[in-house]
């Protein structure tokens, strides 16, 4: 190795330069035209420069396809929420797909075929699969809550959808003539409305106005009964963390009025990011509203360390019961102004 490439390999941004070339070329030209030499051609470096920031040439392929992806899993869980009405959102997370979107479609198609053999891309194809089902999931069983249709397994339910979506992605990119976006737009609202038995909105409902988000702050302390033997904090402690938090936030919202809505959590998805310890001795946790429904109210709650280092990542859905009955009842109009006051 030359000294100048031992001086280049210990810079700190020579690992984005690698992973941002592996980008360009994939967006550009494909994912099978990411090879060694192009990838180092695009990024003006050498072999052992990735040879020695990667395993392999399929873990770059993989971490920058997995940037990609998160990309474009994060644009469609901001699509996802931009209506309020279940149904409306359904249609926009459709009308996301976008038919006519053939390069981004070979990208996942390559990688498909690729991910065959490559165990690194496979992986990330796996938690992106995952990460696309668990948006769709979420949508369903907004619109079951909120009384929109009725499904009973709407995990297993956006698997298939997402199967299913997936193969017309296929066929709208590699046979277009035969079938063309308005054919595979066609199929994808048919394929939905029998699964749901409901007719979908038309497109071009504009979105509801979003309430802004404004998060509960609350500091809390690492307790020693927080902690199992190897000084982590319990799975279960990060819960309890998120209802003190929550229920914090719903004392403040209902200040004014003095009555609580009875509220129950019928849905939590948590993304942990790290393991959190006693070293870390506190904890700030953070409680927004997210959505207002007819029957629910979601919210986005985070942990993170004093230094604002993330822990988790939660999305949580209540759903408001008559105190009487114990059924779900519509929120009231002072209820929807107090949550977002």
């Amino acid at each position: 190795m030359t000294p100048a490439e031992s001086t280049r390999q210990v810079r700190p941004d020579t690992r984005r330069e690698l992973l941002d070339a592996t980008r360009r070329v994939i967006q550009r030209d494909g994912l099978s035209s990411a090879t060694v030499g192009e990838i180092t051609r695009e990024a003006g470096a050498s072999l052992g420069l990735l040879n020695y920031h990667f395993p392999s040439k399929d873990d770059v392929v993989a971490e920058a396809f997995a940037a990609l992806a998160g990309e474009e899993l994060e644009q469609l869980q901001k699509i996802s929420r931009i209506h309020e009405r279940p149904a409306d959102r359904l249609v926009a997370f459709l009308e996301s797909l976008d038919w006519n979107n053939h390069p981004a479609w070979r990208m996942w198609i390559e990688s498909w075929g690729q991910s065959v053999r490559t165990e690194a891309l496979r992986g990330t194809l796996e938690r992106f699969a995952r990460g696309w089902r668990a948006v769709l999931a979420q949508v369903l069983t907004d619109g079951v809550q909120d009384g929109a249709w009725r499904c009973e397994h709407p995990d297993e339910l956006a698997g298939r959808l997402v199967a299913a979506l997936d193969g017309i992605g296929l066929h709208a990119t590699i046979h277009d003539v035969d079938v063309p976006a308005d054919r595979a737009t066609a199929w994808a609202r048919r394929l939905v409305e029998a699964e749901l038995g409901i007719e979908l909105p038309a497109h071009g409902k504009p979105p509801c106005a979003r309430i802004p988000a404004r998060p509960h702050t609350s500091h809390v302390t690492i307790r020693v009964r927080d902690l199992d033997a190897t000084g982590a904090v319990l799975p279960a402690v990060h819960l309890t963390y998120l209802d003190e938090a929550r229920g914090a936030w719903l004392a403040e919202r209902f200040a004014r009025t003095g009555v609580i809505p009875d509220a129950v959590v019928a849905q939590l998805g948590l993304d942990f990011q790290r393991t959190l310890r006693r070293d870390d001795e506190a904890v700030i946790v953070r409680c927004s509203l997210d959505r207002v429904g007819e029957t629910s109210i979601r919210t986005h709650e985070t942990i993170e360390t004093a230094e604002g280092a993330p822990i988790l990542d939660a999305a949580v859905t209540l759903v408001v019961r008559d105190r009487d009955t114990g059924r779900p009842r519509p929120l009231t109009t002072a209820e929807r102004e107090a949550l977002a006051g």
